[in-house]
Formats: C-alpha cells, sequence, structure tokens
C-alpha cells in the first residue's frame, strides 16, 4: 500500500440504492437474489468528510454493480462514477477511498469481491434527497429515484437494523424503498429496475 492510501479518511453523508430484486432484496441477509444476477446501482452524497488534509464536502459518487446470485461468491462486475466537480486531489481522494484501495469497510470489502473492475469516470452527479424520496442521475447512464414504502404505521419509516451482513456498521437504520425509476446503461451493461427494490440510509465511515 502506498502511503497516499494509507491516509486517514471518514466522511459522513447518505446513500441510497436500488437492484433488480423484488422488495425487500434478500441479498442484505446473505441469502441468493430473486433472479440469476443481482444489478445494482448506489449512490452517495458527502456532507462532510476528509481524506488526509482534502475535504470531500458535498461531492457525490456512485457505482454500478453486476454481481451473482449470491453476492459472496465474488467475480462482481464493477463501474465507479466520481462528481466531476472534484479538484485533481478530491478525485484521487475519492477513486483511492471508492475503489477500496485506501482500506476501510465496506469499499475495501466489495474490492475483494470483485472479479472485473470496468474503470472510474469523472461525470456530472445530479443527487436530491428530499422528504422521503431520493435521486440521481448521471447522464448517458443513469436515472434512478426511490421513495420510502408504507407501513402500518404510515407516519414513520420501514426501516432494518442489526442486519447480518458482517461490519456494515456504518450503513444502519436502513429505510426500506421502492423505485420509481431506476434505468442504467454504461460499459456494455443496462437494465431498468423501475417498481424493484431500494434502501436509503444515512451513513458514517472511515478508513483504513
Amino acid at each position: 500500500m502506498t502511503q497516499q492510501a494509507a491516509k486517514q479518511w471518514h466522511f459522513s453523508g447518505e446513500s441510497f440504492e436500488c437492484c433488480n430484486c423484488e422488495v425487500n432484496c434478500p441479498c442484505m441477509f446473505g441469502t441468493p437474489a430473486h433472479y440469476d444476477s443481482c444489478d445494482v446501482n448506489h449512490a452517495w452524497h458527502i456532507s462532510t468528510g476528509h481524506y488526509g488534509e482534502t475535504s470531500l464536502d458535498g461531492l457525490n459518487f456512485a457505482m454500478a454493480f453486476r454481481t451473482p446470485q449470491r453476492m459472496s461468491d465474488g467475480n462482481w462486475i464493477v463501474a465507479i462514477y466520481i462528481d466531476d466537480r472534484a479538484t485533481d486531489e478530491q478525485r484521487e481522494a475519492l477513486r483511492l477511498i471508492v475503489s477500496g484501495e485506501a482500506g476501510g469497510g465496506f469499499f475495501t470489502r466489495r474490492k475483494d469481491l470483485t472479479g472485473t473492475f470496468l474503470g472510474v469516470k469523472f461525470v456530472p452527479i445530479l443527487y436530491e434527497s428530499a422528504g422521503r424520496r431520493r435521486k440521481v442521475s448521471i447522464p448517458n447512464a443513469l436515472e434512478m429515484e426511490l421513495e420510502a414504502v408504507t407501513g402500518a404505521h404510515p407516519d414513520q419509516e420501514v426501516q432494518m437494523v442489526n442486519l447480518p451482513r458482517a461490519g456494515d456498521t456504518g450503513f444502519y437504520p436502513t429505510t426500506v424503498a421502492k423505485a420509481v425509476a431506476h434505468s442504467f446503461g454504461d460499459y456494455g451493461l443496462s437494465w431498468d429496475n423501475t417498481g424493484k427494490n431500494g434502501y436509503y440510509r444515512q451513513v458514517d465511515l472511515s478508513g483504513p
């Protein structure tokens, strides 16, 4: 690991994701996806954060995954998208964190499960959060919007806590949602998961 990759990093903010599973996605419990693969987009907004002395405040990033039916089998196909508003220093910091090279929790586990890494693109990422809806847009690649599902008590979100995915402690509680719209196309991958599973949550992550 390089000296740069060993820098301490931390960020807090929120993330949301949609996949092709029905609500609720069984992958969260370590069991097989509803279909032959799990096709996922995951978008992130950093409220406050840093990589060493480099501020990451206000930046966005996103990922696309195609995983086997059982995620733990590995051989994921992965692409990363980083906010083109970032400076060169911020771009490299986010690349190291999100790729897993900087070490730390979710991103390192995702790196270890990756079989095909498609690359990193620096693109405009429009991230919106309002009430129980989340939306992200990447031109010519991703349109994703979700809304929290309604439970027995409509004034409360349906949430999951203490899920068995080891080490994802910076992700919970997770609100269960459903995709209002979800289409992705890039790197020869494409899917439309409108009406399928979604989640959003506050995040607080650090490494290495």
